[in-house]
C-alpha cells in the first residue's frame, strides 16, 4: 500500500456508513481521485468541517495499486470555501461545476491547470455577488473548454477569415467557431446567436473571472452564450447535457441552464 500526499478540492461526498463517507477529489497532482474518510461522521472526527463539499484540503491517501479507491488517513484545511453553500445559487453553480469536472476527468489523470481554474471559480463564486453566480459558471465551463484545446474562433469565419458584420452571427459546433452564409455547409450543426452575445462569449475567454463577476449580463444574451458554451462542450468533450446540477441551477435565475 502506497501513500500519497495531495492537495485536492472535495468534488462529492457519498456516505458509505453511518460514520464514513466516500469522497471524491480533483487534485493537482493525480487529478480525479476517489477515498474514504472513516469516522468522519462521529462528534470527535478531527476530519469533520474539513472534508466539506468544495473545501480545498492537504491530507494522505493510502492506497493500493489495484484499487481505485484509497482511504484518506488524515487532512487539514487549505481552503475554506464551505461559505459558497450558504447561498443557493452560489451552492447550484459550484455543485454544477463539481459535476463537470467528475463527468469530464479520467481517474488518476493530473491537470494541473483545470485545478488552478477551479481554484480561481470558487474563489471568485464565493467573493462575488450572489447573481453574478450564474456568469461565472459559463466562464469557467468555457475556459476550460479552451483548456482542452477547443477555444471556439470568434473573430472571423474559420473558412474564409472575412469578418462577419450581420446582426446574427452563426458558430458551427463541428468547426468550433464562426460561420458566414457563405460558407456554411448544408445540415451543419450551427447555433445562430447576436451580435451583443457574441461579444459576452469573447469576454468569457479574455476576461479573468475576477473581473467578470461585476459585468452587467442581459438575460436573453446570457442565456444564448449559455447555450453555445453547453451546445461546445457536449460536441467536443462528450458533456452530458442533462447533469443533475444542471436541473437545479435552471431554477435559479434567467441566466441558469438554456431550455
Amino acid at each position: 500500500m502506497s501513500r500519497i500526499k495531495i492537495n485536492a478540492f472535495v468534488i462529492r461526498t457519498i456516505r458509505m456508513t453511518e460514520s464514513s463517507r466516500i469522497l471524491t477529489l480533483y487534485s493537482r497532482d493525480m487529478g480525479k481521485i476517489k477515498g474514504v474518510a472513516k469516522g468522519v461522521g462521529r462528534p470527535k472526527s478531527k476530519l469533520g468541517g474539513v472534508v466539506e463539499l468544495f473545501n480545498l484540503i492537504e491530507g494522505d491517501i493510502y492506497k493500493k495499486e489495484t484499487s481505485d479507491l484509497g482511504v484518506l488517513g488524515g487532512a487539514s484545511l487549505l481552503e475554506d470555501f464551505r461559505g459558497i453553500t450558504d447561498d443557493s445559487r452560489r451552492f447550484g453553480f459550484a455543485s454544477a461545476w463539481c459535476e463537470v469536472l467528475d463527468k469530464t476527468s479520467h481517474s488518476e489523470e493530473p491537470h494541473p491547470e483545470t485545478f488552478d481554474l477551479t481554484f480561481e471559480y470558487f474563489k471568485a463564486l464565493k467573493n462575488a455577488p450572489s447573481e453574478s453566480s450564474g456568469l461565472l459558471f459559463w466562464a469557467t465551463l468555457m475556459k476550460f473548454h479552451a483548456q482542452e484545446g477547443y477555444a471556439p474562433a470568434l473573430d472571423n469565419c474559420v473558412s474564409c477569415v472575412n469578418v462577419i458584420t450581420t446582426e446574427k452571427v452563426m458558430i458551427s459546433l463541428q468547426r468550433g467557431g464562426l460561420v458566414c452564409g457563405n460558407c456554411v455547409e448544408p445540415d451543419e450543426p450551427i447555433i445562430l446567436v447576436s451580435q451583443d452575445a457574441l461579444g459576452i462569449l469573447r469576454m468569457m475567454l479574455t476576461i479573468p473571472l475576477s473581473d467578470l463577476s461585476n459585468l452587467k449580463i442581459d438575460s436573453h444574451n446570457g442565456r444564448l452564450a449559455a447555450e453555445v458554451i453547453l451546445s461546445l462542450a457536449s460536441y467536443h468533450l462528450g458533456l452530458p447535457r442533462n447533469l443533475k446540477s444542471f436541473r437545479f441551477i435552471e431554477d435559479l435565475s434567467a441566466f441558469g441552464r438554456p431550455e
